[in-house]
């Protein structure tokens, strides 16, 4: 056996006990939308497809408690994977960094660099439903657990800095960055290609993909991708090595909830439709089960209010998302779907471990 999963595996007998940082980011801690005003390059921002785009320097606007209007110099560069297309998005997703001295003092103190999960496409009535739904699926994985990436919806008025040209106002939302998770719950990211899974905190890994269930997510993976681990997905680990690993999803436009208009399923998967759910968890014990059930039973009603609630989504997106999530609330109540579509869909995690096992052997022998 490799000796890293030797290491790894030890590590699974303990108990993951989260530490929070005395220090949090007080900007992910309200709910009240924030309205800025960017002024940068922004038709370089969109034309930035490639590998290594450059930052783009440019400067955001926000009115204080006092109505007094700041000026905080900012860089911004675009990012992300499939969103990155032109073909998937017109607008791509992009960081944003400010400048730690300037924030001080501004809703934006101890901020650093952010996600900026923007329009995507800017048709913005048709398509603002898409960024509200991803912003609560993130908040609703806030309400089951803190091990989970914050989020703020922000608007943004765009104005063109080479144009000189102002643009529309479009819905936006800010992710906490990954050493801001790291401090908040005293953990730091394993940043190994194949991770195994038994090297997880069982109840952990049972309630992230009990989520992506939830969501009907296809598009993730907790132990491999073709880099570092993990698609659509951070793995962490607590400091001082005392006990074992926890996954944080992200990225959700690619679930049946979200439903964006670029979403596809993933091939690998027996679906037909990206609204169809397909459990991909691994076999977990019935007593780590049992308390994963139990945590989404206690924040059931917050989670239904959530989204009963989000005055922003209206029509049939609210609608539809709510069929949705009390469709998953269905699956659970009944023990004869929860078997087929839940428990008898459960992966072996010794299977799984060989395939990643050889793969780690295929690796080793090329390098």
């Amino acid at each position: 056996m490799n000796t890293k999963r030797l290491i790894l595996c030890f590590l699974a007998t303990t108990i993951l006990v989260p530490v929070l940082s005395a220090k949090e980011v007080e900007f992910f801690l309200s709910d009240e939308p924030v309205h800025i005003r960017l002024e940068a390059p922004i038709s370089q921002l969109k034309k930035q497809r490639g590998e290594d785009p450059e930052w783009l320097e440019g400067r955001v606007a926000v009115t204080d408690a006092e109505g007094v209007e700041q000026y905080l110099d900012v860089k911004v560069v675009a990012r992300g994977n499939f969103r990155r297309k032109r073909s998937s998005c017109s607008f791509p997703p992009y960081w944003m960094n400010f400048k730690k001295k300037q924030v001080k003092g501004t809703v934006f103190e101890d901020l650093d660099k952010v996600k900026v999960v923007a329009h995507c496409r800017e048709t913005r009535k048709s398509f603002e439903p898409y960024i509200f739904k991803e912003y609560l699926a993130y908040k609703t994985y806030n309400l089951l657990t803190d091990r989970s990436f914050r989020v703020r919806m922000v608007y943004i008025d765009y104005y063109d800095s080479d144009r000189k040209k102002k643009l529309d106002t479009y819905a936006a939302f800010f992710i906490e960055h990954v050493k801001s998770f790291e401090k908040r719950q005293n953990v730091k990211q394993v940043k190994d290609r194949y991770i195994f899974p038994s090297t997880f905190d069982a109840e952990n890994l049972g309630l992230a993909e009990l989520f992506q269930y939830m969501l009907g997510n296809s598009d993730f993976s907790f132990f491999a991708s073709t880099d570092e681990c993990c698609h659509n997905a951070k793995v962490f680990a607590p400091k001082d090595g005392s006990g074992v690993l926890m996954p944080v999803p992200y990225d959700f436009d690619m679930t049946g909830l979200v439903d964006a208009p670029y979403a596809k399923v993933n091939p690998k998967i027996p679906i037909s439709s990206i609204r169809e759910r397909y459990y991909r968890g691994m076999r977990v014990s019935d007593e780590a089960m049992g308390k994963v059930l139990a945590r989404y039973q206690e924040q059931r009603e917050a989670i239904m209010s959530l989204w009963e609630n989000a005055d922003y989504l209206t029509g049939k997106h609210r609608a539809e998302s709510l069929e949705y999530m009390e469709e998953f609330y269905e699956t659970l109540d009944d023990p004869r779907a929860f078997e087929i579509q839940i428990r008898k869909k459960m992966r072996s995690m010794d299977k799984l471990e060989e395939v990643l096992e050889s793969r780690i052997s295929e690796l080793e022998d090329s390098q």
